[in-house]
């Protein structure tokens, strides 16, 4: 990056808002400390989950999302989905076609949450997902490499943006790339080395999505692991925000 480099177009692919159990004394559970975070760091603006969601209840907690979604046009929803069987939330189809007029995403936390990615219990989630076009959130905390090439099998319509990985994942994201041209990386906590350079040459910088994973972790790592890499300023531009805004169906 040098003085001459455009300005970059920052959109968060993975921050959270409300109050959960267990906050470190760092970390803010106020909205408006988000969108502060935001201003501070330069970002326009991004998809959150709610605590609430996460923690508690998704279809509470979606609600409580869509409360602050319309309180704040920086904040685009990302809903927290459930298998259909239990019947917590709409039928598969209609929640997904309601997750994509508000302009939003999809999160699982399948481990956290207690259920299977396996076709058996969450196809016809995925189904729903790919037929709206709908993209879908996961950390690798939650599923493994095994689980992702599963769905991405199965569905390969999804688009699949996997969050929160570290930097001993190329001998797994690779193959899974290569093989499945909906597949996406976070551009976070991917620290390997020349990782978002060996990313863009191999597959393309459109596999790449900033986020920050606010207010778990900070804004400036994630934000020099884009700004400084060995890339053009147009891929660059493409990780901080257009990728995303491509991948929610808007205008970059």
């Amino acid at each position: 990056m040098t003085d001459s480099s455009p300005a970059l177009r920052w959109i968060d692919c993975n921050a959270r808002v409300g109050r959960w159990s267990t906050p470190q004394p760092e970390q803010f559970t106020e909205t408006e400390s988000l969108l502060a975070e935001w201003d501070r760091a330069g970002i326009e603006g991004g998809l959150a989950y709610h605590a609430s969601a996460w923690e508690w209840s998704p279809a509470e907690g979606n609600r409580m999302l869509l409360d602050e979604v319309a309180a704040n046009e920086r904040i685009r929803p990302c809903f927290v989905a459930l298998p259909p069987a239990t019947e917590e939330l709409a039928p598969a189809l209609e929640f997904a076609r309601q997750v994509k007029a508000a302009g939003g995403a999809v999160r699982i936390f399948p481990k956290k949450h207690a259920w299977s990615v396996g076709e058996w219990c969450a196809g016809p989630l995925f189904d729903a997902l790919a037929c709206a076009n709908v993209p879908l959130l996961v950390d690798i905390k939650e599923v493994g490499w095994d689980a992702i090439a599963g769905i991405l099998a199965c569905h390969p319509r999804l688009s699949l943006l996997v969050l929160e990985t570290f930097y001993r994942i190329d001998r797994s994201v690779y193959p899974l790339m290569e093989r499945h041209p909906n597949l996406y990386l976070e551009a976070n906590t991917y620290g390997a080395f020349m990782g978002v350079e060996g990313i863009c040459e191999r597959f393309g910088a459109e596999r790449l999505v900033f986020g920050t994973a606010l207010p778990e972790l900070e804004t400036g790592g994630p934000m020099a692991l884009v700004a400084y890499a060995d890339v053009s300023d147009e891929d660059k531009a493409k990780i901080a925000g257009g990728n995303l805004l491509r991948l929610l169906g808007e205008r970059e």
